[in-house]
């Protein structure tokens, strides 16, 4: 029996379409540019690159028993995914995601089809108990129901396991407010801060209040990334630290919110302090943008290192 350590995900597994103009965005109007489908769902993202980083990965997750589930499990267990414990729905759609971007990269719309994902329940994760209390992290997405969410963030919590928690979106971020005090490292990005701290940001002053609010609750560690703006990032009992964003060829950033918190809990797992654990994951999010595809194949343990050198 294999018993090195594991990171555990439990999230989505979706296919992706993404469409982008070949110009600027029109409303009510046809315009000429690309699409491409791609593996896809912030869960297997997560996993996808920390295997990539070299970490071994298990998933909880769940896919229909169709042509795209078919495929996202074969191409998973192609790049070392333990997929071993993933549900197969029958009459059940994998879960899809379809945005549109404009023409330099950045989502401008999206829509989730989580069918499969909302399979995800409380009695899937209880069944599995034993691979969260066994897990060196948990990773924990927002798109399994409010259920199954706070059995594996009660679960990992009781066993001491340290929980990572993607929000995912200001729409889904809302599940996790019961689970706050259970968290060991939250990854909200702006809109996502928004709803779980109650305050607008508008300045980089605002953002720092949201993140003292989020650590109020009980967090122990909060990463809320801005994009262009950077990181603000706090622990408790530490001070408030800023990080400027950093770009070297940017194509797209539809992964790069995935990568951040992927290298994050690369480098927490590494011993590295706050700071360090923030320089990981925007140098990760610098990487990410470099491609068209969710997550970047380059985005290896050698490739982030050289990447930290310029961050």
């Amino acid at each position: 029996m294999d018993n090195s350590p594991y990171i555990l995900v439990i999230g989505g597994t979706n296919m992706d379409v993404g469409a982008r103009p070949f110009g600027p965005l029109l409303p009510h109007d046809s315009l000429p540019g690309t699409v491409r489908r791609t593996p896809g769902g912030v869960g297997r993202n997560i996993a996808v690159t920390l295997a990539q980083l070299g970490h071994k990965v298990k998933m909880l997750t769940a896919v229909g028993n169709d042509a795209d589930g078919r495929e996202l499990l074969a191409l998973g267990r192609e790049i070392g995914l333990d997929l071993s414990h993933a549900m197969v729905l029958d009459g059940i759609p994998t879960s899809s995601y379809i945005f549109v971007e404009d023409n330099k990269g950045d989502i401008q719309w999206a829509v989730c089809d989580a069918s499969a994902s909302d399979q995800i329940d409380a009695e899937y994760i209880s069944l599995n108990a034993e691979l969260i209390r066994g897990a060196a992290a948990v990773l924990l997405d927002t798109n399994p129901p409010v259920n199954a969410i706070a059995c594996a963030a009660k679960i990992a919590s009781e066993a001491g396991v340290p929980l990572f928690v993607d929000p995912i979106s200001a729409a889904k971020a809302s599940k996790i407010k019961k689970i706050l005090p259970y968290i060991t490292v939250l990854k909200p990005n702006k809109m996502e801060a928004e709803t779980l701290s109650g305050r607008p940001i508008l300045t980089m002053a605002d953002a720092e209040e949201a993140v003292i609010a989020l650590l109020g609750t009980g967090v122990q560690q909060v990463f809320l990334t801005l994009g262009k703006k950077g990181v603000v990032v706090g622990a408790q009992g530490q001070e408030i630290q800023r990080l400027p964003g950093f770009a070297l060829h940017p194509v797209n950033t539809s992964g790069c919110g995935d990568a951040f918190v992927s290298a994050v809990i690369h480098a927490y797992l590494q011993g590295d302090d706050l700071k360090d654990m923030a320089r990981a994951g925007v140098a990760a999010a610098s990487i990410s943008m470099e491609t068209k595809s969710a997550v970047n194949p380059i985005l290896t343990a050698e490739a982030l290192s050289e990447r930290l050198k310029l961050v």
